[in-house]
């Protein structure tokens, strides 16, 4: 049985301590940065004040998920008037953080729901943030609760634990999202 045991010396998930290091000589950018962002192993980022909206729509739609066009007609770009949002229960959400990210080519990160979010009745998938990336983050999540439900413009809403790479890649993140700024809708899948 293989047993995959870490180097000495070798560090995987980062941890506060670490993270500030990184951060104060300038490895991994966070801007802004709060006293409440840097958490026991990772950090904590903020919903921005601009979401999109899944519309919902008959079962005679069908989104081409071919078509950057077709795609954008199934979203509603909201931007908050009074510091908060009101979200409505079973719907697609497109949240995107206050904070931008740079990462240096040798660290990524797993982004996760933060726990009271996901006990007030939203769910999102593992979003992995690559080696490179470069801008805000753009996080899916669905709300399933039963009842309207109203969220602060900057709350703590997501939390990213990063681990540092064995070696730094041969091809950072250059994709579609990289230097993406407040929401960005998906695009056709090819």
């Amino acid at each position: 049985m293989l047993s995959l045991q870490p180097l000495p010396g070798d560090k995987m998930i980062l941890s506060d301590f670490e993270l500030k290091r990184m951060i104060s000589s300038k490895k991994l950018t966070v801007e802004p940065l709060s006293e409440d962002t840097i958490q026991q192993n990772g950090i904590d980022l903020k919903i921005n004040d601009e979401i999109a909206m899944g519309t919902k729509r008959t079962d005679a739609d069908c989104i081409d998920a071919t078509s950057n066009e077709d795609i954008k007609r199934f979203y509603k770009i909201i931007k908050s008037k009074d510091e908060s949002f009101t979200l409505s229960p079973l719907h697609h959400y497109l949240l995107s953080t206050r904070e931008h990210l740079e990462l240096p080519n040798d660290l990524m990160g797993f982004c996760g729901l933060r726990s009271t979010f996901a006990r007030l009745g939203f769910v999102s998938p593992l979003t992995i943030i690559d080696a490179g990336f470069n801008g805000t983050l753009t996080i899916e999540s669905f709300y399933g609760g039963s009842a309207p439900i109203k969220i602060p413009v900057g709350c703590r809403f997501l939390h990213v634990v990063f681990a540092r790479l064995t070696t730094k890649v041969d091809a950072p993140y250059r994709g579609h999202y990289q230097n993406q700024r407040g929401i960005k809708l998906p695009k056709a899948v090819t």
